[in-house]
Order: structure tokens, then sequence, then C-alpha cells
């Protein structure tokens, strides 16, 4: 799959929310990195005060107790009133603003504080629109070039009165800010550019299981469109399969045992009948609520009727307290095919135990079906019905897992195969209770 363009996904992070690193909203994110901000900014002017030159005033110290002010009333205001919107631009303007402030009584452009200008601009590209970070990189430009005139000398003359070094020392701070300006340009960029790259994996991962998840949708239409084709041309052979078994009915030499076939024959074929009833009429099924043990007896009734060589063992731990659930048509088909995947391989002998589990939300139904005799290949463990496979029986068609899968997958639910040491177990669990929300998940 082709990978996301670039300038798409740049532009696409004004409107995403930030939920990878961290996992906040662009706000908060905003928020947390501003005290970030002072806290380096405080640094850096304590540290170049007690260690290279005595730079600290009145005016600074008055500035540093106003951004500090700011940080508390903005993250107040961003804790209690979230819906303010432009709030996180002014937090950066008044960043840029009073950062410009405290450089100007610091000497101005040689002192190396300038750099953490870099902090509100990173902040401003990555949650703010394009429009606004160009505004904020230009104002930051203006605003460096005008400390390079306009600014309050970092040493006065009393320090200089008292032999206080002015050149060397200049000089050193100079060639500080300009390794400071490197490690903390690179640490943002490579930083930025890692989270983005993080984020870019999650974003094309995300997009490669929606590329799958309509690869199988339109794989489930093509066969949805191939079985009506199908069943309208397989209606005319059925008909004419009534007729000749009313015609051998009617024989009067029949014997009984031909009579108890033809019997048969006629059950098959009208259940053939039904079946092709309910494709005709499967795009109106709809979920209803149901008693789920109440129609489960009436479904596995039906099974064995139709498969009398079949032995099914049905544990339930508590069927006595019957759960109405949403279902519809679908799911029990899907049901009875798994069971009757799990009696061929399992020579006609297959176990359902059925469970009902109460959380704190709603109850949950757990299906678990156990074939003692089969056991699935890896292969056959990867694809998990995800996939069409080759069906080891003569008239199979190898989607029966398959359909069963999507078919839970179309009701928010799962089928897990896996094998144990008393065979393949093959748990499958969907519960949707009266008045409340769909809840299924799948159990370990």
């Amino acid at each position: 799959m082709p990978r996301l363009p670039l300038p798409l996904f740049l532009s696409a992070l004004q409107q995403v929310e930030l939920g990878s690193w961290p996992m906040v909203g662009p706000l908060t994110f905003v928020l947390s990195v501003r005290w970030l901000f002072f806290i380096a900014l405080s640094c850096a002017l304590l540290f170049t005060d007690w260690v290279l030159l005595p730079i600290l005033s009145w005016e600074l110290l008055g500035l540093l107790l106003l951004l500090l002010l700011s940080n508390g009333v903005i993250t107040a205001l961003g804790y209690y009133r979230r819906h303010l919107a432009y709030l996180k631009e002014v937090a950066l303007v008044s960043d840029i603003i009073l950062l410009t402030a405290i450089i100007y009584f610091s000497g101005g452009a040689m002192n190396p504080a300038v750099a953490l200008y870099l902090f509100p601009l990173l902040i401003a590209a990555i949650t703010c629109r394009a429009a606004f970070a160009w505004g904020c990189v230009a104002s930051t430009m203006l605003s460096y070039l005008g400390l390079f005139y306009w600014f309050k000398p970092m040493i006065s003359d009393l320090h200089v009165a008292h032999g206080a070094p002015t050149e060397s020392g200049l000089f050193n701070l100079h060639l500080l800010g300009m390794w400071l300006t490197f490690s903390l340009s690179a640490v943002l960029i490579t930083g930025t550019v890692s989270w983005l790259m993080r984020l870019l994996a999650t974003k094309e991962q995300l997009l490669q299981q929606a590329y799958q998840k309509q690869q199988e949708q339109e794989q489930f239409l093509l066969l949805g469109l191939e079985s009506a084709s199908l069943a309208h041309q397989f209606s005319t052979p059925l008909s004419n399969l009534f007729l000749l078994s009313e015609e051998l009915s009617c024989e009067p030499h029949l014997s009984a045992q031909g009579q108890q076939h033809l019997t048969l024959l006629h059950q098959q074929l009208e259940l053939c009948r039904q079946v092709l009833w309910q494709l005709k009429h499967q795009a109106e099924s709809r979920l209803k609520p149901v008693y789920f043990y109440q129609q489960l007896r009436v479904y596995l009734a039906r099974w064995t009727n139709l498969r009398p060589d079949a032995e099914l063992a049905w544990q339930a731990n508590d069927a006595d307290c019957d759960i109405c659930v949403w279902l519809d048509n679908l799911f029990w088909s899907a049901l009875l095919n798994i069971l009757d995947n799990a009696a061929d391989a399992g020579n006609n002998k297959v176990e359902l135990v059925t469970r009902i589990e109460h959380h704190e939300l709603q109850p949950q139904l757990y299906l678990d079906i156990y074939n003692r005799q089969g056991h699935l290949s890896d292969e056959q463990l990867a694809q998990a019905g995800l996939n069409q496979q080759d069906s080891e029986k003569t008239t199979g068609l190898g989607m029966g897992v398959w359909l069963a899968h999507a078919t839970f997958s179309r009701l928010k639910g799962s089928l897990t195969l896996r094998n144990n040491p008393a065979g393949v177990y093959m748990p499958i669990f969907s519960c949707r209770c009266a008045s409340l929300s769909l809840l299924i998940g799948t159990r370990e």
C-alpha cells in the first residue's frame, strides 16, 4: 500500500488529536510544554547570573513572575474552560511577547536565551494552523532582528567600574549560547521528527486496516451478488426435483425403503427451498430481541433433525436464567455452520458449552464449541477464519468459517480458533442485552 503523502499528513496534523504522544489533546499538550518552556528559561537565566555574568534585575524577576502568572491563569482556563476558542494561540503569543521582553532586559541578541524562541514556534507548527504558525515565525524573526539594536546592556557601568570581565565574558557567553542553540535545536528537531514518524506509522497502520476492511467488504459484496444470481438459477432445477419427487411418490410399486428415501429426499428439497426463501428476504433481516436459551433449543433441535447421526452434548451452566439478546437469523446460521464443521471433523461428536457471566455494566454470553478429536493446522490457526480456504470435504466450498467470522464481525462479535490438549476449542460469544448497549469481546 502506498505511503501517506507527507504534505497531506502534515496538513492533517492541524486537525488531529495528539493521541499518540502524549496521550492528550492539543490544548493540554500546549499547556504542558509551556511549563517546560518556563522552567528552561528560568534555569538559563539563573545559570547565566550565577556562573557567567550577573544579569538578573528587578525587571527580569518581574517578567519571570508575570510569565509564571500567565502560565497559571491560562492553565486554569484550559482546565475549567476547554471550550474557549484560540486559548492555545493566546498562550503562545503571550510567551513570545514575554520572552522578547526578557531578552531585551538581559543583553538582547547576545543572550543565548533567544534559542528558546524555538519552543513556541515548534508548538505552533504542531498544534495550530499554518497561517498562525507562519505569523509566529515572522514575529520572532522581526523581534530577533530588533534585539540587535534595541536592548538593555547585560553588564551595567557599575560592574565595569569594579573590574568585571566584559569582552572575554561576553565572548564566552556567546560561545556557550551557540552550543546551547545547537543542542536545543538538535533535541527539538530529533524529538519532533521521531514523534512525527511514529504518528505517521500509526496513520499508515490505520489506513492499511481500513484498506483491508474495504477489500473484505468488497469481497463479501461480490459474494452476495454471485449468491443471488446462483439462487435464481438454482430455483429452476429445484422445481424440477420437486415435480420428480411427487411423481415418484405416486409410483405404486415403490418399496418401503424407497418410500423412506423419497420422504428424506422431499425433506431435503423442502429445506433447500427454505434456504432460498431466507436468502431472498435476508436483505430485510433486522436484529430483534429474543430469549437466547429458548431460541437456541429450537435451532439445536432443527440441527439434530438434519444430522441424526451426530451426537451433540450441550452443557448450559445457567439454562434456568435466560437472557434477552439482540440477534438475527444470520447469527444462528453461522452458529449451526460451526457446529457442522466441528461434527464433521470430530466423527459426528461435538460439545457445546454456554454460560452467562455477569459484569458491572451488563451480562455477557459465552459459547464454547469443542471438537475432541480434531486438530487445526498452523495455517488454519494463522488464518483464523479471515480468508476463504480449501475445504477437505468433497462438496465443501471452504467458506463456512469465513462467512461465520464475517457474520460475527458484523454483529461486533468475534470467532477464535485454537487447539488445546482436549481437542479443538472454538469459543464464540456475542451479547446484546435488551435496553443496554452491545458488549462483545474476546475471552482469553
